[in-house]
């Protein structure tokens, strides 16, 4: 998962998912929001990731259905929350009550909407700072941060040793602090002797 900088054009409401390029900057915009929903309500990532994958291949089928005065994000809750539901009746899971449903809902549209008003510096910063890792250290980022899989994991598929693996992320965090130090103007901190 990667972080996007905010697009004028959808800080103003002026992207029409029912347009291939509009839906797929929409997509990168509300990906993350939804997968904190969704983890919200099945309680797994797996899970989540493989409903909100759906809930996109669902709304990209029906865009054209899309009522341009609706808002895309609470349109893609609801269908993550349709896929959902199907989830628990194919696997007989719990359900939540329309309560606890409604809260998790406000606290997710109180969250989207914080994170469009807040100021996105950090991300931006991060996200450059990311692109300028060297590739070997931007792999094990990747599949350890954004792709959620364990130290092991990544050894796996990377075919390292875990030690590698360990000492790779360890060379990254570093080297992304003292990029995001720059960024920010903050001095740089020396390590201890």
């Amino acid at each position: 998962m990667h972080l996007f900088p905010i697009d004028d054009r959808l800080q103003n409401g002026d992207l029409d998912p029912r347009h291939p390029g509009d839906f797929a900057l929409l997509v990168e915009r509300h990906h993350r929001d939804l997968l904190v929903y969704a983890v919200a309500l099945t309680r797994s990532d797996a899970t989540a990731r493989d409903i909100v994958q759906e809930s996109f291949i669902v709304a990209y089928e029906k865009a054209s259905l899309f009522d341009a005065n609706r808002d895309f994000a609470t349109w893609m809750r609801g269908i993550v929350r349709n896929k959902w539901r199907e989830w628990l009746r194919k696997n007989k899971r719990y359900d939540l009550n329309d309560i606890e449903l409604a809260r998790i809902d406000a606290d997710i549209a109180l969250w989207q909407t914080q994170r469009v008003h807040e100021d996105n510096s950090l991300f931006d910063a991060l996200e450059r700072c990311l692109d300028r890792l060297p590739r070997t250290l931007r792999s094990v980022i990747d599949s350890f941060y954004y792709e959620g899989r364990s130290g092991e994991e990544v050894a796996d598929v990377l075919q390292l040793a875990p030690a590698a693996v360990r000492k790779r992320l360890q060379r990254a965090r570093t080297l992304l602090k003292q990029c995001l130090d720059l960024k920010s103007g903050q001095p740089l901190s020396l390590p201890e002797s």
